[in-house]
């Protein structure tokens, strides 16, 4: 636990270095790269780049319009750019819906289409890699998932880092959210995500270590994606697994802190503990799978360590082993076993540690931290046991869910509709036994051996799972709704969000 927030804590204090490095003569990190200057749109139009946009989406009925709308609206010379959606859905009204939106594009002058398969092998890596061929001709291909919503101006502010820089493999620009407000989860997921973009994605950029792709909001060089061995579907972080084989083969890449992609966050808790189960499995299925490559590789060898035992081994994997193992499980376990002494600064300190500096990178981050620190506690059962999958390679560890969006700051006719897929449980049953367990040794604590400081703790804590494990952090649940402006479309939305049916 020490080490792990310890790490979190030092990514603080270097991403406070080097937002202030210049005071020091030192470079800042995207000063080291060329902007490189294009010509003239309106006159040498020619001269620019040949730029696929791909966009795979699977029965993302919400939001598919919107996105379509958005990379056509890119600027970029028409003849140089072409937009392929890869649309994977099973869904008859979200195909017609992609359809229409692609004949209006291309009776606007867009070179457009939409590629669809036969079945889902490979998940969204086997449509991309499927569609490469389609992209022989092109220098550069922007992702995006169906849920993001580039600016206008996003290949003017990346492109140049490519054209510049003939070393740098990929860029990635930082998520903001849309959404955040609509549920104390969402609120959860941006403190945490801000966190992960603004923090530790930049310092791992200016310090010259690993940073994956995030798989979307970024800009592949079709080159690097060749030369590392493709898209591969091997895990269930295709973006990650691509990242480290381009970085192991010597490729730069740049994060644009300052150049940012809307998207939103799941508001669904079905749809979160799918994406967590998936962002949390994957990385361990291909840290046993690309170990060997690490090891093998020309990187130095304090790269290699800090590869396998700091970013895999205590971000990706110890990181959910405290919060469950510690936090959960063995500070319960000391209620009723007085011999287990927990210190009190491993209790309270270190997690106020963690808290302060994650919430540090959202705006009034600091009134959530509570909220913050029992959600993330909370879901460390679908996390840690993901980690187990991804580590013994069960069947669960293939699985890959479309995260389910419900284009919420979308008010076209299209959002009103339930998208496929939106599902929702009653009673997660680990949740609520570990809420029991939890709870109990709360109130053992205050009656029995008079430990108020852990029971404390104890009884948020269980009062969370228990939220959890009755769902009651879903849409338009108990804590599911706070803050959240009424308008036409969010009164459409509080009506979708109810039809929501039961797997059972």
């Amino acid at each position: 636990s020490v080490r792990v927030a310890a790490d979190r804590i030092v990514h603080v204090f270097q991403y406070v270095y080097w937002q202030n490095c210049h005071k020091f003569r030192v470079k800042k990190p995207e000063d080291r790269y060329v902007f490189a200057d294009l010509p003239d749109i309106t006159e040498s139009g020619s001269k620019y780049p040949n730029v696929a946009v791909q966009l795979p989406m699977f029965n993302e009925r919400a939001v598919c319009q919107q996105i379509i709308d958005c990379v056509c609206e890119m600027t970029w010379p028409d003849s140089r750019v072409y937009v392929q959606i890869l649309d994977d859905s099973t869904d008859e009204i979200t195909r017609n819906l992609v359809d229409e939106k692609v004949l209006e594009w291309k009776e606007r002058g867009r070179k457009i289409e939409a590629i669809r398969r036969t079945n889902r092998q490979g998940y969204k890596a086997g449509a991309m890699k499927e569609a490469m061929d389609a992209v022989e001709g092109y220098d550069y291909i922007a992702v995006f998932d169906a849920d993001f919503q580039p600016s206008p101006d996003f290949l003017l502010q990346t492109i140049p880092y490519l054209e510049g820089n003939s070393d740098v493999g990929y860029v990635q620009t930082r998520w903001t959210f849309l959404n955040p407000n609509e549920s104390y989860l969402t609120k959860a997921q941006e403190i945490s995500l801000n966190f992960h973009v603004k923090c530790e994605q930049y310092v791992h950029f200016a310090s010259g270590s690993f940073f994956n792709f995030n798989g979307t909001a970024g800009v592949w060089r079709r080159e690097c994606i060749k030369s590392a061995g493709g898209w591969d579907a091997r895990t269930t972080v295709e973006d990650m697994d691509l990242s480290l084989r381009a970085y192991l083969k010597g490729w730069k890449a740049v994060f644009l802190k300052d150049v940012t992609c809307k998207n939103e966050l799941p508001s669904s808790f079905f749809a979160y503990r799918k994406q967590q189960h998936r962002w949390c499995c994957g990385p361990m299925q291909l840290w046993l799978k690309a170990s060997k490559g690490i090891w093998r590789s020309k990187l130095p060898w304090y790269k290699k360590i800090y590869l396998n035992f700091c970013y895999f081994g205590v971000r990706k994997f110890g990181t959910h082993l405290v919060t469950l193992g510690f936090f959960c499980t063995l500070v319960p376990l000391s209620i009723f076993t007085p011999e287990v002494h927990v210190p009190f600064w491993a209790l309270v300190w270190l997690p106020i540690a963690i808290a302060i500096s994650t919430a540090a990178f959202t705006p009034r981050g600091w009134l959530h931290c509570v909220i913050y620190v029992l959600f993330e506690n909370a879901m460390g059962i679908v996390r840690l046991w993901a980690v187990i999958s991804g580590l013994l390679n069960l069947k669960r560890a293939k699985e890959w869910v479309v995260t389910t969006k419900m284009g919420s700051s979308d008010s076209r006719p299209a959002t009103g509709q339930p998208p496929p897929g939106l599902r929702t449980c009653k009673l997660y049953t680990g949740e609520f036994i570990m809420s029991l367990f939890v709870l109990f040794a709360a109130v053992y604590g205050i009656f029995a051996v008079h430990r108020w400081d852990f029971s404390i703790f104890l009884s948020l804590q269980g009062l969370a799972f228990l939220a959890f494990g009755l769902n009651l952090v879903d849409m338009d649940a108990l804590l599911g709704t706070f803050h959240k402006k009424q308008d036409n479309s969010s009164v459409a939305m509080t009506q979708l969000k109810r039809t929501k049916t039961s797997p059972f």
